[in-house]
């Protein structure tokens, strides 16, 4: 009965082939046009994303350069925000495991002590909470 029959739907495929890993760490596009400066957010051996205030024009190419690593890529899209690029080469999973394994603490003081009061009483709930 072929009135009857389901119609196979193709699924559409996932253009990524490599597995994604979110990352955080300071990068810098350069390129011919100038440098873009932003935060590496997304890293995979066939590309990775740039987070920055001014993003280049896709179709745009430069050297991806963050913590001592440097790759060859092509801007493959563009927002207001951010750029996704592709590698020329796939990257090492080495590089990956170190741009992971890397947490990045921001320095600078914690609070500004200037702002804390001291020598003020807690107020009387807070004390009675902690005596009891």
């Amino acid at each position: 009965m072929g009135l009857f029959r389901r119609n196979q739907v193709a699924k559409p495929q996932d253009r990524r082939v490599a597995t994604r890993y979110s990352v955080d760490c300071a990068a810098t596009l350069k390129m011919l046009g100038g440098d873009r400066h932003g935060r590496l957010s997304d890293l995979s051996e066939a590309g990775a994303r740039l987070d920055t205030p001014t993003p280049p024009s896709e179709g745009v190419s430069g050297l991806l350069s963050w913590n001592g690593h440097e790759h060859f890529g092509k801007v493959v899209w563009a927002n207001e925000r951010s750029c996704g690029l592709v590698f020329e080469r796939p990257l090492p999973q080495s590089v990956i495991d170190q741009t992971v394994d890397t947490v990045e603490v921001p320095s600078g003081p914690v609070a500004n002590f200037g702002n804390i009061p001291l020598g003020q009483r807690r107020s009387r709930r807070a004390s009675l909470v902690s005596e009891g």
